[in-house]
C-alpha cells in the first residue's frame, strides 16, 4: 500500500491505482467529467487537474497512477483557475447560460431568462436538474458569472439543434445536451461488450450516435441503461417516470426478482411508487453497477390499478370483492372439510421461484406441517428436481458452491443454453469480460443464435433436444485420451451419438475442453447452464454430462459448474421444502425429526405427489389445491390438460398479486402484493442470500404472501387439534429466524446477521463416480417441424400473464423465426401470419425470416400469447414437431 498526501490528509492506497479513484474515495471532491471508474482513463475533458509535488505544471489525476509518498493539492487556485477554464471550453457549445449565471438557478421554470433573449434550454426546465453532474460541476468551481468569452459571437442557441429521440418506451436520447464525454460509447464497448453507441462525425462536427445513426430502437441496443448512469448530462435519460424520477422521496436496496442471477437494486420511491432504478453496487457483486432492461424498466409494465386489490370469491358463479376476514375464513373452512372428509392427502399445494423464502417456507409448513399432506410442489419443480438429481448422481451432492463472479477469469468457457444473454443477460457479461480481457476460448452450445455467439470461438450448433447427445460425443472423444480416460473410469456412453452437428466441429470442442482438463494455462474451466423451462429428462441428461466434465477436474470442479434456474428463486424453493421428494433444510424424507424439533409438531414425510400426478389426480384423489405465486396456465406445458385438472378440483386457492389465468379459475383468489412491496429473501443461482425490501405501496387490500399464510395457518391451527405450535409470525425476519435454527445454509442468514449477496456457507462435498444416460432423441421430421420456445429478454412475465398488448413494448419477441429456406419452401414472406399446430392445439404468429435458426426448426417466444408455445408439448418434452401453414 502507498501513502498519499491529499490537500494535508494522508490516505493509504494500492500503489499504481489511478490517483482520481483514491482522491474520490478519500472523500474529496474532484471534477472527473469523462471518467469512468474500473475504466482505462480517456483524458477528454480534463477538469481533473491536479497540482502533484515535484512535478512540473498540472497534472491529469485520471492518468496519473499512484506512488508513494506522492503529496496531491487539488484545491489551489491555479487548479481551480485551470478547471475553470478548461470547463468553459466544454460549455461554449452548451446550453449554459443557467450554469454560468449569478442566479445559480434561482428562477422560477415560467420566468424569461433577463440574460439572453436567445436562451431555449434552461436548468429548471431540465429533467435532469439537480441530479446533472455537469451542473454540480460548474457550482463546485463556481462558474457562476465566469466568461472568458463576454463579447464574442455565440452560436449554440442559434444553430439548429438535433431533435431528440423519444421514439422507444425505455430511454431518451437529446443529442443536443451532449459534451462528448464519451462515457456511454467506452461503457457500452468496454462494459457490456455492446457496441450499440459510437462517436461519429470529425472536429466541430463530432457527435454520439446509436447504430448507423438512425433511432435508438433500430440499433442493437439492449436497453440495459448503463449508459444512463455514467451520462453527465441530460443527454441519456430513462423515458418512463424521468420528470418524477427528480422528486425522488426515497431510496429503497432491494433485489430483481426476473431471473436466478439476482441484481441488486436500488429503487426511487415517490408516492408509494417507484419512478426509478439503478443497481446497487454494494449488494450482489455479480451484477455490480449493472442491470439489463428487466431490472431496469420492468418495475412499471404492471401499474397499481392492473393488481389485484381485495380478497375474490366466487359467488354464483360470479366473482365478488370479500373482507378479508369472511376469504381467510372460507378458505380454512374449506381445506378443513376437505382434509376431514378425504385426508390430508386429498390437498396438494404449489408453491414457486417467484416468491421469497420466507412464504415458501410457510407454505411447506402449512402443507407438511399444518394439514399433513406431502403433496407439495411447483410447475417448475420437475425440471428443478431434475437438475438436482443429476448433480447429486455426478458428484453426491445437489449444492455446488460455484461463484458467478469467478466467471471473469475463465480461460476455457462452455456455455450450454437458449440464448444466455436473453435468459440471464448479466451473467452473460463477466463470459463477455473473460473472452475479451483474459482471451477466453468461448464454447457456445445453442440451437439458435444468441449474442453471446458474436464472442465464441466454437458455435455448435445442435437441433433442439440434441443437446445430450452431442455432450456425450464430446465425452466420448475425451475418454479417448489417455491423460483423462483414467478420470473418467467406469463412464458408460451410449454406443451412438446422433446430431446435426458437423463431425470436425465437434472434435474441435473436444480438443478445447481437453486442453483445459490437462493443462492449467487453459483453466479456469467454467461449465454453464441455463435450466429451460420444459424437458425434465433432457436436463437430467445435459446435467450429467456436464457434471462428468466438472469430475475430470478433479478437486476444483465443483467450483467449475455454473447451473442457472429459469426463475429467481429456483434453489430457495427447494430449498424450503417446496417438493414432493424433500424437506424443509432441504432434509431428505427420512430426517423428518431435523424439522419436528424445530416444528414441534408431527410433520408428513410421506413422498408426495408431484406437480403431473397431481394434475392426473385432480378430481380424485386430490380435491383441493393452493396455488401461492405460481402460474400453472402459463408456465407448465400440455395447457389443456392442466385447464382440465383445475376445473375438476372441488376447492382452488390462489394467492397472487395478478389477476392470472390460473387465478381466474379459483374459487378463491387472495391477493398478494407486487415484487417490489415484498420482504424477505431470495436464493441466487450461485446461493447468495440476497434480500427484498419493500419499497412500493401495496395495490389496495393486499396483504404480503408471507402474511396471508400466517393467518390460513392460524386459523386451520383453531379447526385442527395440533397441540401448543408455533404458527404466527409477526415479520418475515421471525420466519428467517426459524429457518436459520433448522437450516445449515441458512445459519448466517438471519436479517441483522446477513450480508446481503454473500454465497451460503459449504462443507466439503464428495464426488462420486460418474454415470450417464440420454433420453429419447427428437427425431429430425421430414412432414413438420422442430418446436424450440425461448425466454426473451424484453417480455414482461407480469404483463404477458395478463395479456397485456404491451408486454413487449419493443414488439421484437412477437414472431415465429423461420430458416429463410423453410419460408421459401412455404411461400412465407417477412411479417405473414403462420399457424403452427400439432394434435395439442395451435398458435398464429407473424413470421421473422432469419439465418439465426436452423432448416426444419422453429422458434418461438416462450412468453407470447401467455406462455401459448408450451400448449403444444407435452408434460415432459424438451421439444415437439409441429407443423406450418400460411394463415
Amino acid at each position: 500500500m502507498a501513502k498519499v498526501t491529499i490537500d494535508g490528509r494522508t490516505v493509504e492506497a494500492p500503489e499504481g491505482a489511478p490517483l482520481v479513484e483514491v482522491i474520490k474515495n478519500a472523500g474529496v471532491w474532484i471534477s472527473n467529467l469523462c471518467y469512468v471508474d474500473g475504466l482505462p482513463p480517456y483524458a477528454g475533458c480534463r477538469t481533473c487537474l491536479v497540482e502533484i509535488e515535484g512535478l512540473r505544471g498540472l497534472q491529469l489525476a485520471c492518468t496519473t497512477k499512484v506512488v508513494d509518498g506522492m503529496v496531491v493539492r487539488t484545491q489551489t487556485p491555479e487548479v481551480i483557475s485551470t478547471r475553470r477554464a478548461v470547463l468553459s471550453l466544454i460549455m461554449s457549445y452548451h446550453s449554459d447560460r443557467c450554469l454560468t449565471c449569478h442566479r445559480v438557478v434561482k428562477c422560477k421554470p415560467g420566468d424569461t431568462c433577463l440574460r439572453d433573449n436567445v436562451v431555449t434550454h434552461r436548468c429548471l426546465t431540465c429533467s435532469k436538474n439537480y441530479r446533472c453532474e455537469l451542473q454540480t460541476t460548474c457550482e463546485m468551481l463556481g462558474m457562476a458569472g465566469y466568461e472568458p468569452w463576454e463579447g464574442e459571437e455565440r452560436t449554440y442557441y442559434t444553430l439548429l439543434q438535433p431533435a431528440p429521440d423519444k421514439g422507444n418506451p425505455f430511454l431518451e436520447f437529446d443529442p443536443q445536451m451532449c459534451i462528448i464525454c464519451t462515457r456511454c460509447v467506452r461503457v457500452c464497448d468496454e462494459v457490456r461488450h455492446t457496441g450499440a453507441i459510437t462517436l461519429a462525425g470529425r472536429g466541430f462536427e463530432t457527435r454520439i450516435q446509436f447504430g448507423a445513426g438512425g433511432p435508438v430502437h433500430e440499433s442493437n441496443c439492449d436497453f440495459c441503461g448503463a449508459c444512463i448512469d455514467v451520462c453527465p448530462t441530460a443527454t441519456l435519460m430513462e423515458h418512463p417516470n424521468k420528470w418524477a424520477a427528480a422528486q425522488v422521496e426515497r431510496w429503497v436496496p432491494t433485489t430483481c426478482t426476473w431471473c436466478s442471477v439476482g441484481c441488486s437494486l436500488m429503487v426511487g420511491i415517490k408516492g408509494g411508487r417507484i419512478v426509478v432504478v439503478k443497481p446497487d453496487p454494494t449488494g450482489n457483486p455479480v451484477s455490480g453497477h449493472q442491470l439489463c432492461v428487466r431490472g431496469r424498466f420492468h418495475y412499471d409494465f404492471v401499474r397499481p390499478h392492473q393488481r389485484l386489490k381485495a380478497p375474490l370469491v366466487v359467488k354464483d358463479g360470479m366473482r365478488e370483492e370479500v373482507p378479508w376476514e369472511e376469504a381467510l375464513d372460507l378458505v380454512a373452512r374449506r381445506l378443513a372439510r376437505v382434509r376431514q372428509e378425504y385426508g390430508s392427502e386429498a390437498i396438494g399445494f404449489l408453491g414457486s421461484p417467484l416468491i421469497t423464502n420466507e412464504e415458501n417456507y410457510l407454505l411447506a409448513k402449512l402443507a407438511r406441517g399444518v394439514i399433513g399432506s406431502p403433496n407439495v410442489d411447483s410447475t417448475l419443480g420437475p425440471i428443478l428436481r431434475a437438475a438436482q438429481e443429476a448433480l447429486a448422481a455426478v458428484l453426491g451432492t445437489p449444492i455446488i458452491p460455484a461463484d458467478l463472479a469467478q466467471l471473469a477469469k475463465g480461460r476455457t468457457i462452455l456455455v450450454v443454453a437458449e440464448d444466455l444473454e436473453s435468459t440471464h443477460n448479466v451473467a452473460a457479461l463477466p463470459i463477455k469480460d473473460a473472452v475479451v480481457r483474459e482471451g477466453a476460448r468461448l464454447i457456445v452450445v445453442s440451437p439458435r443464435w444468441g449474442e453471446l455467439c458474436d464472442f465464441a470461438s466454437l458455435w455448435l450448433q445442435p437441433r433442439p433436444g440434441e443437446e445430450p447427445a452431442l455432450l456425450a460425443h464430446i465425452l466420448g472423444l475425451l475418454a479417448q485420451r489417455p491423460q483423462i480416460a483414467s478420470r473418467l473410469a467406469g463412464l458408460s456412453l451410449p454406443a451412438e451419438a446422433h446430431h446435426g452437428v458437423p463431425p470436425e466441429a465437434v472434435s474441435e470442442a473436444a480438443e478445447l475442453l481437453a486442453r483445459a482438463i490437462i493443462d492449467e494455462a487453459h483453466r479456469p474451466l467454467a461449465l454453464v447452464y441455463a435450466l429451460p423451462y420444459v424437458g425434465p429428462g433432457h436436463v437430467r441428461a445435459v446435467l450429467s454430462a456436464l457434471a462428468i466434465l466438472a469430475v475430470s477436474l478433479g478437486d476444483e470442479g465443483l467450483q467449475s459448474l455454473f447451473v442457472l434456474p429459469p426463475e429467481a428463486n429456483g434453489w430457495g424453493m427447494l430449498d424450503m421444502g417446496i417438493s414432493p421428494q424433500g424437506l424443509p433444510g432441504p432434509f431428505p424424507l427420512e430426517e423428518v425429526a431435523q424439522v419436528e424439533r424445530v416444528w414441534g409438531m408431527r410433520v408428513a414425510n410421506g413422498k408426495g405427489g408431484d406437480f403431473w400426478e397431481m394434475m392426473r389426480q385432480a378430481g380424485g384423489k386430490l380435491r383441493a389445491l393452493v396455488v401461492v405465486g405460481d402460474n400453472p396456465l402459463f408456465f407448465a406445458p400440455a395447457r389443456q390438460d392442466v385447464a382440465q385438472a383445475l376445473a375438476r378440483l372441488e376447492f382452488l386457492c390462489v394467492i397472487d398479486s395478478i389477476d392470472t389465468a390460473t387465478a381466474q379459475m379459483a374459487h378463491v383468489v387472495l391477493p398478494d402484493v407486487g415484487p417490489y412491496a415484498k420482504e424477505g429473501t431470495i436464493t441466487s443461482a450461485d446461493r447468495r442470500v440476497l434480500r427484498l425490501h419493500g419499497g412500493a405501496a401495496p395495490a389496495g387490500e393486499a396483504r404480503p404472501a408471507w402474511a396471508i399464510l400466517v393467518e390460513l395457518a392460524v386459523r386451520l391451527g383453531s379447526l385442527i387439534p395440533l397441540g401448543e405450535v408455533r404458527l404466527a409470525y409477526r415479520s418475515p425476519a421471525e420466519v428467517m429466524e426459524e429457518i436459520s435454527q433448522l437450516s445449515p445454509l441458512y445459519r448466517g442468514a438471519r436479517y441483522p446477521e446477513l450480508e446481503n449477496g454473500a454465497q451460503q456457507g459449504f462443507s466439503s462435498l464428495p464426488l462420486l463416480s460418474p454415470s450417464l444416460s440420454l433420453p429419447s432423441l427428437p427425431q429430425n421430421p421430414k412432414d413438420g417441424y422442430l418446436l424450440m420456445a425461448g425466454r426473451g429478454l424484453f417480455t414482461s412475465y407480469e404483463a404477458a400473464a395478463l395479456g397485456l398488448d404491451d408486454a413487449d413494448r419493443l414488439h421484437r419477441e412477437e414472431f415465429a423465426e423461420l430458416h429463410p429456406a423453410d419460408a421459401a419452401a412455404l411461400g412465407i414472406g417477412p411479417g405473414d401470419e403462420v399457424v403452427i399446430a400439432n394434435s395439442r392445439g395451435q398458435i398464429r404468429l407473424p413470421v421473422r425470416i432469419t439465418q439465426e435458426v436452423l432448416p426444419r426448426v422453429v422458434v418461438v417466444p416462450l412468453y407470447k400469447g401467455g406462455g401459448a408455445a408450451l400448449s403444444l408439448l407435452g408434460p415432459y418434452e424438451a421439444t415437439c414437431t409441429v407443423t406450418i401453414t400460411k394463415a
